[in-house]
């Protein structure tokens, strides 16, 4: 995905997406699929005020649990369908395999500014808050208004709140289930402000499910029907697992195994020569579960 003017730097709202939101939200729609559609009636379901509607429905759609219905509603989007639907990996959203799963989707089909840029492309491992908000405002250039400093600033706190927080307290208005995941980290400056970094971390939970469906969504982008690619575009690669997922070589070789030995056994295989390593996979092998992940993909880049 390059910059484009479909990025989004706005619309949660000020708010994280919080714990407990999404599986409420998908249970709420799949009894009334226009509930959102009525300010009133989304707030008396859902149990929130009437600022927090538009955001539940910004992230419900942005991690791909909801999706946009061709009526006046939502339906089930492949990211809630897998988690809560009828057959549901993880209805109540408690493991953190669930959460490595939203992640992955956030960076690679949501559209999210912020997350392009960290975890997408990884242009940036460290950096200040000030730093993000400038290389927001320098991706944001090319719109026909310009971004205000404001929105900005928005996007870039809700970016790291998203996946930080100092101290958990009583209060869980700013906590984000995705700060489970660890994958940002705060030490000090010189001047006392936070330096976050998003280096390669143990990613504790992410299973070879979801690390499968990562790598075979990003081998179905390899696009020219090859459906492979090397190992050093799997691990460094934009959009690839190794980049959303902050994995070293180490730790993506262990996965890639993981995914062989385990759910892609029929369909994926790494050829390792004294020329090239590489994963390959074999869309016709696919077990069912797992082929809606690639079809999308490869009518996109077909």
């Amino acid at each position: 995905m390059s910059n484009s003017h479909g990025e989004r730097f706005s619309g949660h709202e000020s708010f994280v997406c919080r714990y407990g939101w999404l599986p409420k939200v998908f249970k709420a729609v799949n009894t009334d699929a226009g509930v959102l559609r009525n300010e009133e009636r989304a707030m008396s379901v859902l149990g929130i005020g009437r600022n927090m509607v538009k955001s539940i429905q910004f992230w419900a759609e942005a991690s791909g649990i909801l999706r946009l219905a061709e009526s006046a509603g939502h339906s089930a989007g492949p990211i809630g369908a897998t988690l809560f639907g009828p057959d549901a990996w993880d209805p109540y959203l408690e493991s953190l395999e669930s959460l490595w799963l939203i992640h992955w989707w956030l960076c690679t089909k949501a559209g999210l500014a912020a997350w392009n840029i960290v975890f997408g492309e990884g242009q940036i491992i460290r950096f200040e808050r000030q730093n993000l908000v400038a290389t927001l405002a320098q991706r944001g250039r090319g719109f026909a208004r310009p971004l205000a400093v404001g929105t900005l600033e928005q996007h870039a706190s809700i970016f790291i709140q998203s996946y930080y927080q100092a101290e958990r307290g009583t209060d869980d208005t700013s906590w984000c289930p995705l700060q489970d995941l660890g994958l940002i980290k705060a030490t000090k400056n010189e001047n006392g402000g936070n330096l976050y970094s998003t280096d390669a971390v143990a990613p504790v939970g992410l299973s070879p499910r979801v690390f499968g469906v990562a790598l075979i969504a990003f081998l179905a982008q390899q696009g020219n029907g090859t459906w492979t690619a090397d190992l050093h575009s799997v691990l460094k690669g934009e959009y690839s697992p190794g980049i959303i997922f902050r994995l070293d070589e180490y730790q993506l070789r262990q996965f890639i195994e993981s995914a062989i030995s385990g759910p892609f056994e029929a369909s994926l295989r790494f050829v390792d020569t004294a020329d090239t390593q590489s994963v390959v996979l074999d869309p016709d092998r696919l077990e069912p579960q797992y082929r809606h992940w690639v079809q999308q993909e490869a009518l996109k880049y077909a």
